[in-house]
């Protein structure tokens, strides 16, 4: 009987007694599209760096409506040649056609200068907390790690005999170049033209980011300008002893103190794995407070200084008709 019982009363309570209600945990909220400006890609922030988000142009800045007279014989777009201003009926875009604009400052007070051109698109001037963003991730993904001639990519970071992709460097041919469709990363490159990576003289111009994006350019072509200063006394100086003395030099990264806010994750690599070099004044007892500014990557005449991480610390922002540098503008993602 009281089993009978214990049974009714059970039977009872699931019918009419309390429910409670089991409550699903809440999946997270799925994260917005981030969409960019036509010609920019879309880069993951870095923590390190305190970098958000942000969109970065796919190629060199490029000037719409140019006229053919402001290109050189270097393929790059003369800013400062009469009627060649990219302003008015001409506008900064991000193309893979037409030639880089250079012969334009990074700053210098006027609204003719790389800066002001990335304001008046509606952005600003890469500065370097992004640069190293878009380099930190570029440096992990096994597609950039190829043969010197763009071949036998999808490789481990570092890995013997690859390098980071450092692209059209060699001056073959002896000007920058438009750029081809992702299909064709060492387009422009090859001495046979066929366009091919592994053809005569090939070199990878294309980076892939984490998230599948592709840049172009992010080492040689042309020299990018980088919005950041630093005074002329508080460039590194130089731990060899042959050049403790006051010069401008280029050494590797090993040949002056490790700065993670410039240089590859890992120490070790240099222009052997095409990360690239560093340009310098190493004086010591210098006291100049002179500013000078970066330009990064190198250009199509560097060869094995060019690279993702390569910085060049001589020019002043204000400098002016300089031929092979360029820039890239930076964008909010929406």
């Amino acid at each position: 009987m009281k089993a009978l019982l214990s049974l009714f009363l059970l039977f009872f309570s699931t019918l009419f007694g309390p429910h409670h209600t089991v409550v699903p945990t809440p999946s997270p909220a799925p994260r917005m599209t981030q969409t960019c400006p036509t010609g920019y890609i879309l880069v993951p922030g870095n923590t390190y760096f305190h970098t958000a988000d942000f969109c970065v142009m796919k190629y060199d800045a490029k000037c719409t409506n140019a006229d053919p007279k402001c290109v050189t014989y270097e393929g790059v777009y003369r800013n400062d040649a009469p009627g060649c201003r990219c302003d008015g009926n001409y506008r900064v875009v991000s193309t893979p056609n037409g030639a880089p604009i250079t012969y334009i400052p990074e700053a210098n007070g006027t609204n003719i200068s790389a800066k002001k051109y990335c304001e008046r698109s509606g952005g600003h001037l890469i500065t370097n907390p992004e640069w190293m963003t878009i380099g930190r991730n570029v440096e992990q993904v096994a597609n950039n790690w190829c043969n010197k001639d763009g071949t036998g990519c999808e490789n481990s970071p570092g890995a013997p005999g690859k390098i980071l992709a450092n692209g059209h460097n060699d001056s073959i041919p002896y000007r920058a170049l438009q750029a081809g469709n992702d299909s064709q990363p060492c387009f422009g490159t090859t001495a046979d033209g066929s366009n091919i990576c592994g053809g005569v003289s090939s070199q990878k111009r294309t980076l892939q980011i984490s998230n599948g994006n592709i840049i172009w350019d992010f080492a040689g072509n042309v020299w990018q300008w980088i919005d950041v200063t630093i005074p002329l006394k508080d460039e590194p100086l130089s731990l060899n002893a042959k050049n403790k003395f006051a010069q401008w030099v280029w050494e590797e990264f090993q040949s002056v103190p490790y700065d993670p806010n410039n240089m590859p994750s890992n120490p070790n690599w240099n222009s052997a794995q095409g990360v690239g070099r560093v340009f310098h004044y190493s004086y010591y007892g210098n006291i100049d407070p002179t500013l000078y500014t970066f330009i990064r990557a190198g250009n199509w005449r560097h060869g094995y200084d060019s690279g993702a991480f390569t910085y060049h610390e001589q020019p002043v922002p204000s400098k002016t008709g300089i031929d092979d540098v360029g820039f890239r503008c930076i964008m909010s993602p929406s």
